[in-house]
């Protein structure tokens, strides 16, 4: 039999029999930890943009700050739509209303024209009356010191 190391442990055969049992279980899961372990590169490689994603999500994040500026803005705008709406409509009628008016200040002008045609008539009348030339000096002088 063969003889055993002088170890400053007492060494129980058994021991290391059954210890011997175990051995292949244990070569089969380090087996299964190099497969499983196979991977760490590639978690490796794709972890290593991390820093660039962690850049361009702050760029992303300070962009989405004027968001809220932008929101309040256009709530803004938006409460002021039904104004807006109504002065779209009445907008729309302006061209129509514009003629209107257009023919009346015409037809006005054209009475007036008349009017003051005949007034011609009355203006020489009362020149021709005692005084109306005096009157008529003052509200020249009227007319300029104004």
């Amino acid at each position: 039999m063969p003889r055993l190391p002088n170890l400053p442990i007492r060494v129980n055969p058994l021991d290391i029999v059954n210890a011997l049992r175990v051995l292949p279980g244990m070569a089969r899961d380090t087996a299964s930890m190099a497969k499983s372990t196979e991977v760490l590169t590639d978690v490796a490689a794709a972890t290593s943009e991390l820093p660039e994603l962690r850049a361009e999500m702050r760029r992303v994040a300070k962009a989405t700050e004027q968001i809220a500026q932008i929101d309040g803005r256009m709530a803004t705008i938006e409460s002021a739509m039904p104004v807006l709406v109504e002065v779209q409509q009445h907008l729309s009628q302006l061209p129509e209303i514009m003629l209107r008016l257009e023919g009346q200040l015409d037809q006005l002008s054209e009475k007036l024209d008349g009017l003051q045609a005949s007034l011609h008539p009355i203006g020489r009348l009362a020149r021709a009356m005692p005084g109306g030339r005096r009157a008529e000096r003052r509200l020249a002088e009227q007319a300029t010191g104004e």
